[in-house]
């Protein structure tokens, strides 16, 4: 047995036990969880832009005027 790893000294400043470590908190890395937020900002964005876009074309397909609605091609492709 090594006296000096079972010191109480040392103890206190290696690694924690499981049953008092705290939980890391989320500011660790604040770039990678500004990041983050980013991306899923992003993601949630288009998914509200795109929902909004096929409720107004369901919308006008399903209106008094339907003899006017003409379906638009979003592929981008020419003629």
């Amino acid at each position: 047995m090594d006296p000096l790893r079972n010191s109480p000294t040392t103890r206190s400043l290696g690694t924690s036990s499981s049953s008092t470590a705290r939980p890391r908190p989320l500011s660790r890395r604040p770039g990678l969880a500004l990041a983050g937020l980013c991306v899923i900002g992003a993601g949630v964005g288009f998914n509200i832009v795109a929902a909004k876009m096929r409720e107004n074309e369901l919308a006008q397909k399903k209106s008094e005027a339907s003899n006017f609605y003409v379906s638009v091609d979003r592929s981008g492709g020419g003629i």
